[in-house]
C-alpha cells in the first residue's frame, strides 16, 4: 500500500466508534465539528475528548488515519520525508476552501459544541481558553466545557513557511469575510513555522476567540445557573506580539510551547541553526512590525468574554469563579495533586501517573485506570524541565506512563528521547512510553494510531469509574492546598 492508496482510507476523527466499558448513557448521537473546524487540533480534540468522558466512552485519537493494525504498521514503516507528507496530509484533508468562508458562522460552532453534551445536570460548567489539565479536572466533576477557541485550517497554495509576510498578506481578504459574518469573533491569524512547519505550507492558521457569548452559549450557560451549577472561567493569562492587521484581527508569528517571542522577532543561533536544518533560504524571520501584545492565539483567554459570562452570573444570581493563571502549564500540578487526593479519599491506589502531551489525552481511560494526569504543552525542553521539577517535589509515583506528540520536525526547543526518558527513569518501579517507537520520535507517525491502543494494553489497573467529585471536595482541597500552586480560584464579584 502507497500513499495514493492511504488517501482512500482516510477519514475524519470522530468517525470511528468508541470502546464503552461501562453502561452510560449515549451522547446526542451525535454532534460533529463542523467542517472547518480542524479536529486534529487542541480545542476540538479536547472538547470530543472530554464529551466522549461524560458518556463513558474513550478518545480513540487526533488522526484522519483509521486506527486500524495494518494501516498503523504501514505508517510506522514509512521514511522520514514520505512520512511527513502523509502527516501534512491528513492534515490538508481537514481545510476549507477561502471560497467556503463566507459561510462560518460562530452559532453553528456553538450549537455542535452544545450538542457533543447529553442533556443531563451537572454541578458546574466550565468555559474559555483550551487548557489540557482542566479539561481532567472537568472530568474529575463531570461537568461540561464551552471552548472558546478553535481552529480554522484554511486552504492555500503552496506557500515557503519561512515567508511570513506573504502568509499574512494571503490572509487579509478571507479574514474580512470571516468577521464581517461573525462579530461575535476576533480572529488571531498564526504563523508557527517551528511547530507547525509541515501544515503551514499549504493551509493558514485561522484561530478564532469568542469575544461574546452568543445566543447559544448564553442560553445552556442560564440553564445551568438556574438549576444552581458554579460557572468556571478558564483565564490563561498568555500573551504574544502580535500585529493588527484590521478590527478584530491579529497576526502571530510564532506560539506557545517553549520558544520566547523574541526568538521568532528577532533570531537567534539556535534559530539559524534550525533553518539551516530545514535548508531554508532564511537565517531568521522576518516579521512584520509588532505593534501590540494580544491573548496568544491557541492558549490565550480573551477577557471580553468573560465580562457577559459574569453579568450574566449577577442577573441571575449565581456563582461565578475564575480560574486565572499565566502560563498553560501552571494548572498542572494543583490537577494532578488534587487526583492524587480525590483517589486516596475513595481507596483507589494514586501511585502511578499518565503524562499526556498537546491533545494527546484521554479523560476517560485516566478514571478507567486511576491513573494521576499530567499535561505536557507540547514536546519540548520546556514542558520536559516542567515535568521533572514538578516530579522532584511530590512523593514519589511508582509508575509513571507517557505519551508524546510526534509532529515530524526536530524543533528549535529541541528535546530528545533521551531527556525525555529521564523523566521516566524517576518513577519508583517502572516508567514506559505509551504509543511511542523511541528510535523514530519525533518523527513516529504511527503514534498518532498506537496510543490508544497501548494505553489499554499497557497499564494493567482498572477501577469503576468514580462518582464524580463534588464542589465541596475541590473547595476543601483548594482551602487546604490552593496557596502552594500558581493558578488562582476566585469567585467573581
Amino acid at each position: 500500500m502507497d500513499l495514493d492508496h492511504l488517501k482512500k482510507h482516510i477519514r475524519m476523527p470522530g468517525d470511528r466508534a468508541s470502546l464503552s466499558v461501562l453502561p452510560h448513557k449515549r451522547p446526542s448521537d451525535q454532534a460533529k465539528a463542523p467542517r472547518y473546524i480542524a479536529r486534529f487540533d487542541s480545542g476540538w480534540g479536547m472538547l470530543q475528548a472530554l464529551a466522549n468522558c461524560l458518556v463513558g466512552k474513550d478518545f480513540p485519537g487526533l488522526g484522519v488515519l483509521p486506527s486500524v493494525k495494518p494501516i498503523e504498521l504501514l505508517v510506522g514503516r514509512l521514511d522520514r520525508r514520505l512520512g511527513q507528507r502523509v502527516y501534512a496530509f491528513t492534515g490538508w484533508a481537514e481545510t476549507v476552501s477561502a471560497e467556503d468562508i463566507d459561510s462560518i458562522r460562530a452559532e453553528d460552532i456553538s450549537r455542535s459544541v452544545v450538542g457533543l453534551y447529553a442533556e443531563q445536570s451537572s454541578q458546574a460548567v466550565m468555559i474559555g481558553a483550551s487548557n489540557g489539565s482542566l479539561v481532567h479536572l472537568a472530568a474529575a466533576l463531570q461537568t461540561p466545557w464551552l471552548p472558546q477557541s478553535f481552529l480554522i485550517p484554511l486552504k492555500r497554495p503552496n506557500m515557503d513557511p519561512d515567508d511570513i509576510v506573504a502568509d499574512m498578506e494571503w490572509g487579509k481578504e478571507p479574514a474580512s469575510h470571516l468577521l464581517k459574518n461573525n462579530p461575535e469573533l476576533v480572529l488571531h491569524h498564526a504563523h508557527d513555522p517551528d511547530h507547525d512547519r509541515l501544515m503551514i505550507r499549504r493551509m493558514a492558521y485561522f484561530r478564532i476567540k469568542r469575544i461574546s457569548l452568543g445566543e447559544t452559549y448564553q442560553r445552556f450557560l442560564e440553564r445551568k445557573l438556574r438549576s444552581g451549577a458554579t460557572v468556571y472561567l478558564i483565564e490563561c493569562g498568555l500573551k504574544w506580539p502580535t500585529t493588527q492587521v484590521a478590527e478584530r484581527h491579529f497576526f502571530q508569528l510564532g506560539g506557545g510551547g517553549g520558544v520566547p517571542p523574541e526568538e521568532y522577532l528577532h533570531g537567534s543561533e539556535r534559530v539559524a541553526r534550525f533553518l539551516e536544518r530545514q535548508g531554508s533560504r532564511f537565517r531568521r524571520w522576518h516579521a512584520p512590525p509588532v505593534d501590540g501584545v494580544t491573548p496568544e492565539a491557541e492558549w490565550g483567554y480573551e477577557p471580553q468574554l468573560g465580562e457577559e459570562v459574569i453579568a450574566l452570573g449577577r442577573k441571575l444570581g449565581g456563582k461565578v469563579v475564575r480560574i486565572s493563571f499565566e502560563e498553560p502549564e501552571d494548572a498542572n500540578p494543583l490537577v494532578a495533586d488534587f487526583y492524587r487526593w480525590w483517589y486516596r479519599r475513595r481507596g483507589v491506589t494514586s501511585n502511578h501517573m499518565l503524562a499526556e502531551s498537546f491533545a494527546f489525552l484521554d479523560p476517560f481511560w485516566t478514571l478507567r485506570t486511576g491513573s494521576v494526569p499530567y499535561w505536557a504543552l507540547f514536546n519540548g525542553r520546556k514542558s520536559a524541565e516542567r515535568l521533572k521539577d514538578y516530579l522532584s517535589g511530590v512523593a514519589p509515583y511508582d509508575y509513571i506512563y507517557m505519551m508524546l506528540l510526534s509532529n515530524g520536525i526536530d524543533p528549535i526547543e529541541g528535546v530528545s528521547i533521551e531527556d525525555w526518558r529521564a523523566v521516566l527513569n524517576q518513577a519508583s518501579i517502572r516508567g514506559e512510553f505509551i504509543g511511542v517507537d523511541e528510535v523514530k520520535f519525533p518523527y513516529d507517525f504511527a503514534s498518532f494510531l498506537r496510543y490508544n491502543t497501548e494505553m489499554k494494553n499497557k497499564i494493567p489497573f482498572r477501577y469503576e469509574i468514580p462518582s464524580p467529585a463534588t464542589l465541596d471536595e475541590l473547595n476543601m482541597f483548594l482551602r487546604e492546598y490552593g496557596h502552594q500552586y500558581r493558578i488562582r480560584f476566585e469567585q467573581a464579584t
